[in-house]
């Protein structure tokens, strides 16, 4: 009996996506995810997130520790710290570092030192992010902080100007800075090491005119040496300094004479001041105009006396300062030539009387006028060389009887005054 061949397999046709292994886990995984996701966000929504770089606040609560009068004088490098933020996690994803308050404690402060300060957390935005949500610190969870007592003191300030250069024929004659003063803040063991707060200028040109520079302050100890606290704070560590430049000139000083008889020559008196010249200093606009200094008038009918010596202010300008440190000097007159005599003088004279008035002289002479001048001149002289004048221009004229001032004038000579105060009774009538 023939052999029979044997039969081929039946042709498979291809396997069915669903029945392939990758499928089953994408399917497993899938189906995991969506569990998650209803246990999440139906079921339990809370979750756990870490919020990075934020910032301490140390001014909350701060006045546990400002009312024992400490302040914190050194704080730890790191200001941020990172926070672990749990709640609703569809809630706590949209939570920034802006929105918790990182703070210390400071329940635990009680005296100057160094204290080791536990961090707390508070969620500080509570209108956009409501419900139960739980801030903790995690790292660092504390921080040290050096506390001592705090105290304030105010200095003013000091301008040294030492290395500032004036041009020839001017000086640095003032300084003054803005502000005056200064506050200081800060632990009252380094208050007490500090004495002065000094403003520092220096010029890279020789000043001839007044200026306002910038200057940084310094802050230096009782033996003048810059000191730089390790936590003291001022409010300005600048002042702006102005620097009044003057410029310096010898002026030659004069006497005005008053009282004296209109034909007078004030050369025929031969006097002689203390310093002949004065130096001053001012502002260049003002100085560069003088000529002179005047002292103070001298009135030589009222004030002069054979053999005495005046004090007499120099009259400056304003302004102007001595550099010579006086403002007065002495007049002194040289009379050995010089001789005096006294006369009744009966020549009376009116002048400049209003065109509504009529005056009428009813003295017939001013007795003992004294007079001074050249001793040859005086031994000529006579009472008919000399006239009593009465200026009504110089004269409160009513009308009635009234005493009236005379100036005593002399037309002969140009080298005789009067000494001495004279008058005559005199009628006004009105026209």
């Amino acid at each position: 009996m023939p052999m029979q061949k044997p039969s081929s397999p039946a042709p498979q046709g291809r396997t069915p996506l669903w029945n392939h292994p990758a499928f089953s886990l994408l399917l497993a995984l899938l189906c995991g995810f969506i569990a998650w996701a209803v246990v999440t966000v139906f079921i339990d929504p809370q979750g756990v997130r870490f919020v990075y770089d934020v910032p301490i606040n140390y001014a909350y609560s701060a006045s546990t520790y400002t009312s024992q009068g400490l302040d914190i004088v050194e704080k730890p490098e790191t200001d941020t710290v990172t926070v672990k933020v749990a709640g609703n996690t569809t809630i706590i994803g949209n939570i920034e570092n802006s929105d918790i308050m990182v703070y210390p404690s400071y329940s635990g402060v009680s005296g100057a030192g160094k204290v080791s300060l536990r961090l707390q957390a508070r969620l500080a935005n509570t209108t956009d992010f409501p419900g139960d949500i739980e801030c903790t610190v995690e790292t660092p969870k504390t921080i040290d902080v050096v506390f001592d007592e705090v105290s304030e003191k105010v200095l003013p300030i000091t301008v040294d100007a030492s290395g500032v250069e004036v041009a020839s024929g001017y000086i640095l004659n003032k300084t003054a800075a803005v502000p005056a003063e200064v506050t200081l803040r800060g632990p009252t063991s380094e208050l007490e090491r500090i004495t002065s707060v000094v403003a520092t200028v220096s010029s890279d040109k020789k000043l001839s005119d007044t200026t306002t520079v910038p200057a940084a302050l310094e802050l230096r100890d009782e033996n003048g040496i810059v000191y730089t606290p390790q936590y003291t704070t001022m409010e300005s560590d600048t002042a702006n300094v102005t620097l009044t430049i003057y410029q310096v000139r010898e002026l030659p000083l004069e006497v005005d004479f008053i009282g004296t008889p209109s034909t007078f020559d004030i050369g025929s008196l031969h006097y002689t001041l203390s310093q002949d010249t004065m130096r001053v200093a001012g502002p260049a606009r003002t100085v560069s105009t003088l000529e002179k200094l005047t002292v103070t008038d001298f009135d030589l009918a009222q004030e002069f006396e054979p053999g005495r010596d005046y004090q007499r202010l120099v009259e400056l300008p304003a302004g102007i300062v001595s550099l010579d440190g006086v403002t007065s000097v002495t007049l002194s007159f040289d009379t050995s030539d010089m001789a005096s005599t006294k006369l009744n003088i009966s020549n009376i004279k009116p002048i400049n009387v209003p065109s509504n008035y009529e005056l009428e002289i009813l003295s017939s002479v001013v007795n003992g006028v004294t007079l001074y001048g050249p001793a040859d001149e005086i031994e000529q002289l006579s009472a008919d060389s000399v006239v009593a004048q009465i200026d009504c221009q110089s004269v409160n004229l009513t009308v009635g009887q009234q005493s009236v001032p005379v100036t005593i004038q002399i037309p002969s000579s140009t080298r005789i005054f009067a000494t001495g105060s004279y008058t005559v009774q005199c009628e006004v009538v009105a026209k």
